[in-house]
Order: structure tokens, then C-alpha cells, then sequence
């Protein structure tokens, strides 16, 4: 079987799993079975996680296992005793490259943005009880990102490069903006669904932009204290701008997740110029004009003065 039709295969399961699931999520949220939805969010999510093992485990693992340990016992003469240390040997030579820091970091590295999707979605198709046409179109989005992420995971994976490659890497990163919209509208939502305060809704901010920016330098293969430094100081700024968002952005949270994605773009994409050593005044000049182009938009369709500090009933109807 080629690559093209695994990924082919793969790309069809996800999609049934994904458009299936959150289509199931929503059907049993809405009969007001909020244990069941999150159980039945808990089996999906461990689905997309055994996809990601599946896809990186078939990819590294060292074809032959079996030869290799029915020749090493060969001189053993009781079976049932060959069999067991053949098997054993087998066991741990076929999972081997999970036990190996290397190994388990990349699997779970790129799990971060399929998990980020899911459970985002899963909060804002909770907080959206009852609202079938966002429901649905949060499904269809989410549905959508997270086939075109493992499709590029599984060709990340197949070419077993440490760093990715540019085509790879410009897909995700789209998918991963798509990602921290998700995120920030999630957590701004659930947070003003039960009246919390902006602190909670800023610390979320800065571990969410941290993550999203580390898993970029890591693709880049980039870490190091300096950029890690920058991820920090990028994950406090955005952390700033959430506080402020929470507190003065009308009820629409999606515009505001949007506007904070928005940010997020600007700050990744002046850095992700500095470390391809491409930052110009006039690359500059144009991201920082696409973010304003955007941010005026959402600012001109955006009632500041419908927030209510001290009442958070208007929550319930996002």
C-alpha cells in the first residue's frame, strides 16, 4: 500500500471520527446529558490520540523484529520457553521508540494541536447549549481542521525529518492559527459563562501562546534560551492583551478570539521572520498592515459599550 493511499485511508477515518463525533457531542449535549457528552468526548479524544501513536509508531519502527529474535533463541530447545522470550523480545523491540525520550517528545508534540482543536470545540459546542446553527458550524470548522492536520502529520511523519519541511510546516501553521482562535474563543467563553474573573482568562492566554509558539520553534527546530525568552515575552504580551480584551470586548467572544488570534499572527510572523533571518521593513510593513486591516474590522462590527462588569447573564447567549 503507498503513502498516498494511507493517507487517503487515514484522511476517510478521521473524518468520519471527527464530523461523526463532535455530530454525536452536540446531538447528546443537547438532550442535556452533559456526563455523557464528556465521556463520549473522553473516547473520542483517546481515539485521536491512538491515531497519532498509530501514525508515528507504523512510520519508525524497525521492520524484522520477529526474525531478528527467532534467530537470537534459536539454540533454545524448549518451545513453550522460546516462544516466550521470542514474544517478549518482539514486545520490546516493536515499542521500543516509545521509550525513548526523542521518540515520545515528537509524538506528543504533535499532539498539541489536535488536542487544542478538540476540547476547544468541545467547550464552545457546551457553552453554545442548544444553539444548533453555531454548533454545526463549529463542528464543520473543527471537522475540517483537524483532517488537514493529520493529513500533513501523517506526511510529517512519513518523511521522519527532524525538522519539517516548509510545505508541511505553512500548513500547519495555518491550521495552528485556526487552533488558537478555537482556544481563545473556548477559554473566553467558558470563563464568561461562569462569571470568572479576567485573571484566569489572561493566565490561560499566556500558557496557550507559549505552547503555541514552543511547538513552532520546535518544528523549527529552533529551541533554545534565547527563543524561548522571545515565547515567554510573546506569551506575556498576548497575556496583557487578554486581560484587557476580557474586560472591554463587547459580548461577541468570537470577534475577540479572532482579534487575539490576529495578534498572535502579527507577533509570530515578525518573529518567524527574525529566525529565517527574512524580517524587512517591508515584510514588516505588510503583516503589521494585514493585522490592522483585520483588527479595524473587527473593531467597526465590535459594540464596546454592551459589556456588563457586574452581570454576567448576557454570557449564557455568547
Amino acid at each position: 500500500m503507498t503513502i498516498k493511499t494511507q493517507k487517503y485511508i487515514s484522511a476517510t477515518l478521521i473524518a468520519i471520527v471527527a464530523i461523526g463525533g463532535f455530530e454525536a457531542l452536540i446531538y447528546i449535549l443537547n438532550l442535556n446529558q452533559p456526563f455523557i457528552y464528556l465521556q463520549v468526548a473522553f473516547w473520542i479524544f483517546a481515539y485521536l490520540v491512538f491515531n497519532v501513536a498509530f501514525y508515528y509508531d507504523i512510520s519508525v519502527k524497525k521492520p524484522g523484529a520477529h526474525e531478528r529474535a527467532r534467530l537470537k533463541y534459536v539454540n533454545i530447545s524448549r518451545g513453550f520457553l522460546r516462544s516466550i522470550k521470542i514474544v517478549w523480545t518482539v514486545s520490546v523491540e516493536r515499542f521500543g521508540h516509545f521509550r525513548k525520550w526523542r521518540h515520545l517528545r515528537q509524538w506528543l508534540h504533535f499532539l498539541l494541536v489536535p488536542a487544542f482543536i478538540f476540547w476547544a470545540t468541545f467547550t464552545l459546542i457546551y457553552v453554545n447549549f442548544g444553539n444548533i446553527r453555531i454548533q454545526q458550524l463549529l463542528a464543520m470548522l473543527s471537522s475540517v481542521a483537524l483532517i488537514v492536520d493529520f493529513w500533513f502529520l501523517k506526511e510529517a511523519i512519513h518523511r521522519g525529518k527532524e525538522k519539517v519541511d516548509s510545505d508541511i510546516f505553512i500548513a500547519l501553521s495555518m491550521v495552528k492559527i485556526y487552533a488558537a482562535t478555537a482556544l481563545y474563543a473556548g477559554a473566553m467563553s467558558i470563563l464568561r459563562y461562569y462569571c470568572l474573573p479576567p485573571l484566569y482568562f489572561s493566565s490561560e492566554v499566556f500558557c496557550f501562546s507559549f505552547l503555541l509558539v514552543y511547538l513552532a520553534l520546535y518544528l523549527h527546530r529552533k529551541i533554545n534560551g534565547p527563543n524561548i525568552a522571545a515565547a515567554l515575552l510573546i506569551a506575556a504580551v498576548m497575556s496583557a492583551i487578554g486581560q484587557l480584551v476580557y474586560i472591554f470586548w463587547g459580548y461577541d467572544y468570537f470577534t475577540a478570539a479572532i482579534f487575539m488570534a490576529v495578534c498572535y499572527h502579527l507577533m509570530w510572523g515578525v518573529f518567524h521572520y527574525h529566525l529565517d533571518r527574512a524580517l524587512t521593513w517591508q515584510a514588516l510593513l505588510e503583516i503589521l498592515i494585514i493585522s490592522l486591516l483585520i483588527a479595524g474590522m473587527l473593531f467597526s462590527v465590535t459594540n464596546f459599550k454592551a459589556r456588563i462588569l457586574n452581570d454576567c447573564q448576557y454570557y449564557l447567549n455568547g
